[in-house]
């Protein structure tokens, strides 16, 4: 689904909820959207996070990978 159409689907839905209802949604929201935000911040914080993502971009550009199969079979 695209996120136009995720969009178009959720306000349509907003529009059939309470005034209450409405309330829980935009904490929910809120909450989504701060929790993202502080995973993000965390992550950056982290000692070595930009060159251990830096190197695993480049990885996956050379192909320098190991697919989903082995590691499920090493589980």
């Amino acid at each position: 689904m695209e996120i136009s159409e995720i969009k178009s689907k959720i306000l349509t839905t907003i529009e059939q909820l309470s005034a209450e209802k409405l309330q829980m949604a935009l904490e929910l929201l809120e909450d989504l959207r701060q929790s993202e935000e502080d995973v993000s911040v965390a992550l950056l914080r982290e000692p070595g996070f930009i060159e251990d993502y830096r190197e695993a971009k480049d990885d996956i550009r050379t192909g320098q990978t190991v697919s989903w199969e082995t590691i499920k079979r090493n589980v």
